[in-house]
This record gives C-alpha cells, structure tokens and sequence, in this order.
C-alpha cells in the first residue's frame, strides 16, 4: 500500500533519542505519592504494565477535584523530576541525523509529539542542533490529553494543514499506536517487534528496527505515487 505522504511526525523519547527515564519506577512514584494522599492505584509490582502517566494523572484530577492535596501539580513535578534526570545523559544514533537530512532535502514536513514537557525536549533539541528539523514541536503543555489521545496529532494536522491520509506517525510504544488510530493517522512502530496490534487495538502499517528503514520505505512509496 502507497500513500501520498507530505507529513512526518515523530514521537520522542526512544523514537528519535534514547533516554534513560526509568517509566516503571516513574510510575510506582507517583503512584505512592497519590496513595499518601489517598488514591490507590493497586500494588506497585501492578502498576507499570497497568496504567500510563497520563492516565494517572486524569484519574488524579478526578479524586481531587478541589485541588485539596494539590495532587495533581505535585504528581506532575514528579514527572518533570524523572524526565530532567532521565535525559541527561542520552544517546542518538547517527542514523537519525541523516534520516532527518533527508527529510528536509524531500521538504517533508516534520513535527514532534511528545508527552514529555517541553522544558527538557528543548534542552535536547538545543543541545544536538536538532531544533532547525522541524516545523512543529508540541509537548505536554501544549494539549489538554496527552497520547493515547488523538488531540495531539490533530494539533499537527491543524497547524501544518495537513490532511490524515498524507500523514505518517513514527513511535516505539502502544500509546503512539493508539493516538494514530484515534487521529486515523498511519503509524509506524519503531523497534518493539512484540508490540500486539489485536493487545493494544493499534494498526501498523510499516515495523522498522532502524531509522533507514525508514528512509527507504519514503523512497519506495514516493516513487510509486
């Protein structure tokens, strides 16, 4: 199957840069953190297979509605915690740079959508003079649902103008896979080979273990359109 593709969105953390934010342990956190002020989320050996942080955090908002415990800004202080700690010291395959040279000389165009804030994601962007590939970049802050919503990427289409069926959506995990099928937007998964479409209910239209590949596929599908 060939589609007429102009827009490449990309998710982040372990997609196009490999972090070391500990998600398990970020969720026991906060899980014991709601749990003091008296939201159970169910025993901790549970929890990292059971929830996302996103979802955490809506049933947060719910529990104190009245902001009595300030649950929900603590909870996302915590996050931040992890994810500054987890990107310092990250790595980014070589690969990726000219993947993404390769995009801007075909004038794709490129956007990031990532639940991580926008304060750390900068700093890396910064960091690895990775901020001139693209067009759009929207964290955490700049939605009301974090993937597996589709708001994200519809904020994508919106701001760039562009159509679902000219789109793909690059990401390592079922939470991207969710969002492209919520979004009705392609999706490619990056690495995770055991990733289950009929699990997790997600459609994937290409599995690549190396950026290349990805590469290689846009030369195959633009040269049969």
């Amino acid at each position: 199957m060939t589609k007429k593709l102009t827009g490449i969105i990309f998710d982040f953390d372990n997609t196009l840069i490999k972090s070391h934010i500990n998600f398990p342990e970020l969720k026991i956190d906060m899980a014991q953190l709601a749990r003091s002020a008296g939201l159970d989320f169910g025993k901790d050996d549970d929890i990292p297979h059971k929830f996302t942080a996103g979802q955490m955090i809506i049933e947060a908002e719910a529990f104190d509605e009245n902001n009595e415990f300030n649950l929900v800004s603590r909870l996302w202080h915590l996050v931040k915690d992890h994810e500054k700690k987890g990107m310092k010291n990250i790595s980014i395959d070589d690969e990726v740079f000219s993947m993404l040279d390769f995009l801007l000389e075909e004038k794709y165009d490129i956007a990031l959508l990532t639940n991580n804030s926008r304060e750390p994601t900068l700093e890396v962007l910064k960091k690895y003079d990775m901020e001139k590939y693209f067009q759009l970049i929207i964290a955490r802050e700049d939605v009301s649902k974090l993937k597996p919503d589709k708001e994200g990427l519809e904020l994508v289409l919106n701001k760039l103008s562009l159509k679902t069926e000219e789109v793909v959506f690059i990401g390592d995990s079922w939470v991207d896979g969710q969002a492209a099928k919520n979004a009705d937007v392609s999706f490619i998964l990056f690495r995770d080979e055991l990733l289950s479409e009929e699990k997790y209910d997600i459609t994937i239209w290409y599995h690549i273990k190396t950026m290349n590949e990805l590469v290689e596929i846009l030369r195959k599908n633009k040269g049969s359109n």
